[in-house]
């Protein structure tokens, strides 16, 4: 008999600010999977311009770095952090090119770019946190 290992996930060395990252995005890759017109309409995106499965790639992505933060061991969450960060720093450029060239509504370019940007930021604090309760220990 076969048994698959189920990730561990460190739930007394998570902070409100990563617990609240991971399980955002987790609900952003979600939407994305599994309703990707309803969640284009939510981000501000016609779907019928939208390409399903560039919606459902963002979702799996999502999904993906929402699993390794929420999963990681406290000696890598500073890194994944980080890996995360950077993932939304190209997100921003991205979606603030996209409003420049005018393929962006307002509703848009406030939960896709400025999202980025909390993300970001969001990101860089759990990263430095980590680090911070690495040092101390």
């Amino acid at each position: 008999m076969v048994t698959a290992a189920l990730p561990v996930v460190y739930v007394s060395s998570v902070s409100p600010a990563r617990t609240f990252l991971g399980v955002t995005r987790a609900l952003i890759g979600i939407g994305s999977w599994v309703a990707p017109d309803q969640t284009a309409r939510l981000f501000g995106i016609d779907p019928a311009r939208a390409d399903r499965f560039i919606g459902r790639l963002f979702g799996a992505r999502e999904l993906a770095l929402a699993g390794a933060l929420l999963a990681a061991p406290p000696s890598a969450v500073a890194p994944v952090a980080a890996v995360g960060a950077a993932v939304d720093s190209v997100d921003a450029i991205a979606g603030f090119d996209e409003r420049r060239r005018g393929n962006l509504s307002t509703q848009a370019t406030l939960l896709g770019p400025v999202g980025a940007l909390l993300f970001i930021a969001l990101g860089v604090f759990v990263a430095r946190e980590a680090s911070a309760n690495a040092d101390a220990a």
